[in-house]
């Protein structure tokens, strides 16, 4: 095997036979209209080594750049692997993967002006990379996948504004998370160009990235799955969509997802097919969507907010479908919950779950579920004992199904209006064997409630734990007038009532 060794600077003007080269850490140049050919040894610039290519470079076995690789505007054609860990300038040039077998390419930091995929040999074609890369002009795949997953490591192949992606198809696309990003997102529609469209709709949303991840076959990864039932999948792309701004309210902006076959993930009817979205990965999916007909593998839905967003069929749903959640303050003491579903598959039940904090969450009450329904269902519980003194509370729903699995839903706040701290009983004239309320806004903090006679006599006495409204201890005594006498460690409350 020949190898080439430049100590000096090299001009390279004409067409030179195909040969394996070193540079040692010479200055070499190929000048445009000269082609140059490296055999299956492969390329090595070395530390302090310098190619600056204005022609053509082939190299048939590996690349690899330790010093500075100057692309300028000629073209370069890898059939093999290419491993840059120096200074990879990409100038206007396009750098072809072209080899018979898999290539691995790892970027070390660069930027890549035109990548153009064209591998040949079916069954061995796949470009993967072992790193971040952004390709800053075009992406153009003529044959090939390129897989942004090497062993368990999963890279972002990204697409800055101006950037464009050509060719994907059926058996040629991007594998892994490919970032698309563009700015000034307000008026057209915008076609992203990995199965996204996004209509703003009057909306200015600023500068938009969506990640698709695609085509990995892995769970809340690459595709969405009941977190109920691990059988229920959807197609094997997720697209995240960041937005600088999210839509402003009552103004929904529109999104189109299509997908290949490649990516169907073994469902085969899209005739009744919808939209999911989740808040993060990780966290149940919420149906976003009218069932819909994606026979054509492409589907449309109105969206007031953005996040992550997957398809999947009516045969595979992929929560328990809740369409609603809301909670809203009902006066000083109560918190009403309400909630609804689309659908409901093996669905035991909800626990509604109170926080102060949004980190500890404690149930406060549950409701049983549908089990497995396709009909729409309304739920509503009513938190009427509330933590004295709390301002800002924080709720969310635990579902639980047939088989014990939990799934929670998003969190919802609601904020209370300050209350002067007191202590008050209703009604104040109860009758005999009947019980009465009280009102308690003072410290959230435990305590004794006492029922003292007109002596002064404690007749009752119970704990209290700080919550807005409880039960005073009346039953078994008779009629006549009564103190209550409400006591915590920083803090005292009196009332009256009658027994008649």
């Amino acid at each position: 095997m020949t190898k080439l060794y430049f100590a000096a600077a090299l001009l390279l003007a004409a067409p030179a036979a195909a040969q394996d080269l070193t540079n040692a850490g010479a200055a070499i140049t190929i000048q445009p209209g000269a082609a140059v050919y490296v055999g299956t040894g492969g390329f090595a610039n070395q530390t302090g080594g310098t190619l600056t290519n204005g022609g053509t470079l082939r190299v048939d076995g590996p690349t690899t750049n330790a010093g500075t690789l100057d692309l300028g505007s000629g073209t370069l054609e890898v059939r093999g692997d290419l491993a840059n860990t120096g200074t990879l300038l990409p100038g206007a040039s396009a750098v072809t993967f072209s080899g018979v077998a898999d290539q691995l390419l790892t970027p070390g930091g660069a930027t890549l002006y035109q990548l153009l995929l064209n591998k040949p040999t079916a069954g061995a074609n796949t470009l993967r990379l072992a790193g971040d890369l952004t390709v800053s002009n075009l992406l153009s795949l003529s044959n090939g996948l390129l897989n942004t997953k090497n062993g368990s490591t999963l890279s972002t192949l990204r697409l800055p504004n101006g950037a464009a992606l050509s060719g994907e198809a059926t058996g040629r696309y991007v594998l892994g998370a490919l970032e698309i990003t563009r700015n000034g997102v307000s008026g057209a529609a915008v076609d992203y160009g990995h199965g996204a469209v996004l209509d703003p709709a009057g909306n200015n949303l600023g500068t938009v990235a969506i990640t698709r991840v695609a085509g990995l076959t892995t769970a809340d990864v690459s595709f969405g799955q009941n977190l109920n039932n691990a059988g229920l999948k959807g197609i094997d792309r997720i697209w995240t969509v960041a937005p600088a701004a999210q839509p402003a309210a009552g103004q929904p902006v529109q999104l189109t997802l299509s997908w290949l076959p490649d990516n169907d993930n073994g469902l085969t009817d899209f005739s009744q097919a919808r939209i999911y979205e989740q808040t993060a990965a990780g966290q149940p999916w919420a149906v976003r969507s009218a069932v819909a007909n994606a026979s054509g593998r492409s589907i449309s839905g109105s969206f007031a907010s953005l996040a992550r967003f997957t398809v999947s069929n009516a045969a595979n749903p992929l929560p328990v479908t809740l369409v609603d959640f809301a909670a809203r303050a009902e006066g000083p003491a109560a918190v009403r919950l309400n909630w609804t579903t689309a659908s409901e598959l093996n669905n035991a039940g909800f626990t509604v779950e109170r926080s102060l904090d949004a980190r500890a969450f404690a149930a406060i009450g549950t409701v049983a579920g549908a089990g497995t329904s396709t009909a729409r269902h309304d739920y509503a519980l009513l938190d009427a004992k509330l933590p004295g003194g709390a301002t800002l509370l924080y709720y969310r729903l635990r579902q639980t199904d047939a088989g014990g699995e939990v799934s929670y839903s998003p969190i919802r706040t609601v904020a209370l209006s300050p209350v002067a701290a007191g202590f008050a009983v209703y009604p104040t004239k109860v009758p005999v064997g009947a019980t009465a309320t009280y009102l308690y806004t003072g410290p959230a903090e435990a305590g004794t409630l006492e029922v003292l006679d007109l002596l002064g006599r404690a007749v009752r006495s119970v704990a209290v734990d700080g919550r807005a409204t409880g039960t005073v201890p009346l039953a078994g005594l008779a009629s006549g007038s009564y103190l209550l006498r409400y006591t915590t460690a920083t803090a005292r409350f009196a009332g009256r009532c009658v027994v008649e």
